[in-house]
């Protein structure tokens, strides 16, 4: 195995991770005020009587890949930095609760503190107990090694495209769109016929595309650009039919399966097979192009509606509600900018391609 290699990887993966956190914690990133605290005297406060554990666990697991990709990239190098990951998700968590202080949206808590510890905790030592595994250290290793380009760009690749993949755990948005409908619209598509939204359709048409040619820039040459994307898109569809089921009522469960879905996605795939025998340079010239229209739909649309408006679709007793929702539809919106720096990565490594 490339140590190298892997080590960059696994750094790229928990800097992916890391973004989702802060995201997730700091989510609306508004309002802020002194609430005349010291922003650490959650840290001292006494621990709540009543414990909600299903809010510990959920803040618990928020922090496992964390820990788990912190700890892996600490092992490819050094092993006994095993226990530095764990700090350094505990120095994260108490970050954030410490920023938290100032927001009025949120709670800054010494129990999420914990949760969030034990939780990179738990990562690490996964990590610490599968990273010599032969199906983890060589199998994993050597399909990626086979499929991906052995550069930072093929690396930098894999955690922009996991990146993709959370906005995709949100069922209230759109398969694969970065364009968020109204809440009338919502319950139009949801409870009674509507008409075909094509702004959707293209939308969704246009992320596909653009993630498929994205992806093409990450493959080995002698590669074809079906098999990973045809995976992505069926990864993807899994995690929204997963996380429909889990936290959707039952009335809405394939509220995302809509006639646009299907159009756009089938329209993405169609201009992917199009475009994927161009040179490299049309093909980022068309991938920018398609993100720039993503960025265009989504600036000039005057119905997009915050994702609290959809929360009424959810049946989810815990808090985390608001927060899942804001940090998929941000990230979500903010991926096309991400794509098109990672572009120009590319061309900087490589202006001749």
């Amino acid at each position: 195995m490339n140590t190298q290699r892997g080590s960059r990887l696994y750094f790229y993966l928990a800097l992916a991770n890391l973004w989702i956190v802060v995201f997730a914690s700091l989510y609306p990133f508004s309002g802020w005020r002194d609430p005349g605290i010291g922003m650490f005297s959650f840290a001292v406060m006494p621990l709540p009587r009543h414990v909600l554990w299903g809010d510990f666990l959920i803040n618990l697991s928020g922090y496992i890949p964390l820990g788990f990709f912190v700890a892996l990239a600490a092992l490819s190098r050094f092993r006994h930095l095993f226990l530095i990951s764990i700090v350094i998700c505990s120095l994260v968590s108490f970050s954030m609760e410490s920023m938290q202080t100032y927001l009025p949206a949120r709670v800054a808590s010494n129990l999420d503190w914990i949760a969030n510890t034990a939780g990179g905790a738990v990562g690490a030592l996964i990590a610490l107990r599968t990273w010599r595994l032969p199906f983890f250290d060589t199998h994993l290793a050597r399909l990626r090694d086979a499929w991906i380009i052995e550069s930072s760009a093929g690396d930098i690749g894999i955690a922009l495209l996991a990146l993709w993949l959370f906005t995709q755990t949100n069922p209230a948005l759109p398969l694969m769109g970065s364009w968020v409908p109204d809440e009338g619209q919502m319950l139009q598509q949801l409870f009674s016929p509507h008409h075909f939204n094509a702004i959707e359709a293209g939308s969704i048409a246009l992320n596909l595309l653009s993630f498929g040619l994205i992806a093409s820039f990450m493959l080995r040459p002698e590669k074809k650009i079906a098999i990973p994307v045809v995976l992505m898109l069926f990864l993807a569809i899994l995690v929204k039919s997963a996380m429909a089921g889990f936290l959707l009522k039952p009335s809405v469960f394939f509220a995302w399966a809509s006639r646009e879905a299907m159009l756009g996605v089938g329209g993405g795939l169609l201009l992917i097979f199009v475009f994927k025998d161009f040179a490299p340079r049309f093909r980022a010239l068309v991938a920018s192009a398609a993100i720039a229209a993503q960025i265009a739909v989504a600036t000039l649309t005057p119905d997009i509606a915050p994702p609290t408006s959809q929360l009424f679709l959810f049946d989810w007793k815990y808090g985390q509600l608001p927060t899942l929702s804001g940090a998929t539809s941000f990230l979500a919106k903010l991926w096309p900018f991400l794509a098109l720096a990672y572009l120009g990565f590319i061309y900087r490594k490589n202006p001749q391609a």
